[in-house]
């Protein structure tokens, strides 16, 4: 039974916080513990993990909302979970930023916070849910409200996210795929096939590949493969709804294929990125970018934008397999972006325009800027539909088009669906400069020239037209991510994050998000607090001036001279004829 803990809000008069002197609480108050405390801490709506809890009376349990900031903190600093507990315990910022003033309180064992994670993992794996994406999408939200944060201009960037498995050779997997598979079986079965197994269960799967040479490679590869078949028909009745045997069946049909009964490991080349990369990480997928291996997943940012806020923040965050393009993640975002932000215009990178990208931007009123498109560069002396200006109506369909040299037509439909037609007067061409690179083509029977398009090309020129003005503008909105993906990931080794799986890396990275938001906000206010700070100086600086400039006596004025002997200023005599 979820009980909520609101013992945050009752302050003891006695604590270790204030047992400091009152520069110090200042301090404390002030400092990135007092921000996640009244900008995250105390927005965290813990009825949201209530699905995790029985409905029947039962033991209390430990603060939902502390467990949650736990692992925030855990994400954001890179501890250890042992370094985690012990910052709990012994430092006072950590408890100051999770609502407790005293040493000593709320004291449990960290195998309540094992629990609590792999409760909110199993939750995401059985209903698609992310319990801590939940929290991060209603303080951001609040924390949005809060800052008047407009959300009209957003932009996105992805990031690799390694898994924290090993890099293992195909046959280092497939050895250690064995090794698992016999420690499943019984004392029974594991006498029945130990010589099937012998020759792999000397040592660990690392110490088999050390010992190898080369040329036995292709060798272990068929007799493996053969082992695997056999173990899949005999073991198939006991041990079917087993971990082990589920990942045997899974690696045997990626890395051979059996063909006319004949039995063939795969070429490399055959193998797909998407194969099991470890028996630790069933969803890590591999990917080669840039000369390196990435063997796990990728975050899929987005942030606001807009100039005209003081302060930015992160508003969605994406984990999928690394093999995912980032135009099917845009796509899959769209519509929460359209539903939970008020955005008219995306900033991305090359890597993110599609068909279906551009179809789905459209749907929803959203313009697309990218630094870059993907695809072969428009020749310079050729015009492209890119270089026509073309309006469209409330429903996203194109209606008036002006080309070049600035003559403007309406557009007409074609006769087949996403079909369109644009008729330009040959008079107006003939004078043109630009005729010889032009798309329209001139008609035999009529003074026309018509330029054939399709709404999917449209779309493409949308884009294309777009970034060319990006680049034209000088401006690059997009640029800044960067910044905001090395503050999700820097406390990480090598971009390694310290868990395995889909759902505890999408855990991991949203915690990251949540802590750099907090962090943002902490910068913000002290630099509102320093400029507050710099203005009553100055205005304080002010009046001390005009303070002086009153008491200022005049050499050549016979009362100043008089009021200087007495040390008297000329506001004494101000006040005198007024009284």
């Amino acid at each position: 039974m979820l009980i909520k803990n609101t013992m945050h809000k009752q302050l003891s008069l006695i604590s270790c916080v204030g047992d400091l002197s009152p520069k110090y609480q200042d301090r404390l108050e002030d400092s990135w513990a007092g921000t996640f405390y009244s900008d995250f801490f105390c927005h965290i709506d813990e009825d949201l993990f209530s699905k995790l809890f029985s409905d029947k009376p039962s033991r209390p349990n430990i603060a939902v909302n502390v467990l949650v900031g736990l692992d925030v903190l855990k994400a954001a600093f890179g501890w250890t979970d042992e370094e985690l507990i012990d910052a709990f315990i012994y430092n006072m910022q950590v408890r100051y930023a999770l609502g407790i003033r005293q040493f000593g309180e709320l004291d449990f064992d960290i195998r309540t916070l094992y629990n609590f994670r792999r409760r909110i993992a199993k939750h995401m794996q059985k209903t698609g849910e992310n319990l801590i994406e939940e929290v991060f999408k209603q303080v951001t939200a609040e924390q949005m409200e809060t800052y008047e944060i407009k959300t009209s201009k957003l932009r996105m960037d992805s990031t690799l996210v390694t898994s924290n498995i090993r890099n293992m050779s195909r046959l280092q997997l497939l050895v250690e795929v064995l090794q698992r598979v016999h420690r499943m079986l019984n004392e029974m079965d594991q006498e029945k096939y130990h010589d099937h197994f012998s020759p792999y269960l000397e040592g660990t799967s690392g110490q088999f590949i050390y010992r190898l040479k080369g040329e036995e490679t292709n060798v272990h590869l068929g007799q493996i493969g053969s082992l695997m078949h056999k173990m899949l028909r005999e073991l198939s009745e006991e041990y079917g709804d087993q971990d082990a045997y589920h990942i045997l069946e899974r690696v045997f049909t990626e890395h051979f294929d059996i063909s006319e009964s004949q039995l063939r490991p795969k070429e490399n080349e055959e193998l797909s990125a998407s194969s099991l990369q470890s028996p630790d990480d069933w969803e890590a997928t591999y990917r080669r970018k840039n000369g390196e291996d990435h063997l796990g997943y990728v975050a899929n940012v987005t942030e606001t934008c807009d100039p005209d806020n003081e302060l930015q923040l992160i508003t969605n965050v994406q984990v999928e397999p690394n093999t995912t393009d980032d135009a099917a993640m845009l796509e899959e975002m769209i519509r929460d972006l359209a539903e939970n932000t008020e955005i008219e215009e995306l900033y991305v990178d090359g890597g993110y325009g599609s068909p279906e990208v551009d179809e789905n931007l459209q749907e929803h009123h959203i313009e697309l800027f990218q630094t870059a498109i993907r695809g072969r560069k428009p020749s310079s002396k050729k015009l492209y539909l890119s270089d026509f200006l073309l309006e469209q109506n409330e429903d996203g369909e194109p209606v008036n088009i002006t080309c070049p040299h600035n003559q403007t037509t309406t557009v007409e439909r074609g006769r087949k669906d996403g079909r369109y037609l644009a008729y330009f007067e040959e008079l107006l061409c003939a004078e043109c400069p630009l005729q010889d690179q032009c798309p329209a083509e001139r008609l035999q029977r009529k003074a026309q020239r018509v330029l054939r398009f399709s709404g999917k090309q449209w779309r493409v020129a949308r884009r294309r037209r777009n970034s060319k003005k990006l680049r034209e503008s000088g401006e690059n909105l997009r640029s800044a991510i960067e910044a905001t993906i090395w503050s999700m990931t820097h406390a990480f080794s090598h971009g390694k994050v310290p868990v395995r799986g889909q759902p505890r890396t999408s855990m991991v990275m949203f915690s990251s998000a949540i802590m750099s938001n907090v962090r943002r906000i902490h910068r913000y206010l002290q630099e509102k607090e320093r400029r507050r700070a710099e203005m009553d100086k100055n205005g304080a600086r002010s009046q001390e001036k005009r303070k002086q400039k009153d008491n200022v006596y005049d050499s050549n004025d016979p009362l100043s001279s008089l009021l200087s002997i007495f040390g008297l200023s000329k506001n004494f005599v101000f006040a005198f004829n007024f009284v």
